[in-house]
């Protein structure tokens, strides 16, 4: 009996360590594997990230372009408007002028119930 432990033990033991190591080696194969595919994930979700901030950032210039257009229209249609008042003014008279301007900043008295009331609506020689 020890004979044949002795003629086969070394078999047996090399067959033991080579499943020992085919075990190892298959578990060490699995665990690249799924390090592999974590990183793929790990990848797609950091592009799918980018994707979403170049888009944010694409709106956001967007959008600063849309108020700069914006804000440059409204400072265009209010030097119109100045620009009209003060032609309108250019050809009235003093008096017409001044009655014109105190109309535009405090409305008319037909537009305007508040008007002739207070200190100012009281007074007839007051404009």
């Amino acid at each position: 009996m020890i004979q044949l432990l002795s003629s086969i033990g070394p078999w047996i033991l090399t067959g033991l360590l080579g499943a020992w190591a085919i075990f190892t080696h298959l578990s060490a194969k699995a665990k690249v594997a799924d390090a592999k595919q974590k990183a793929q994930t790990d990848v797609e979700a950091a592009q799918t990230k980018q994707k979403v901030a170049e888009d944010n950032l694409n709106a956001r210039k967007t959008a600063d372009v849309q108020a700069d257009a914006d804000a440059a229209k409204t400072a265009a249609v209010a030097a119109q408007e100045r620009t009209d008042v003060e032609n309108t003014q250019a050809r009235l008279d003093d008096d017409a002028a001044r009655d014109e301007l105190l109309g535009l900043l405090h409305g008319s008295g037909t537009d305007n119930p508040g008007t002739g009331q207070g200190s100012a609506g009281t007074d007839p020689g007051r404009r």
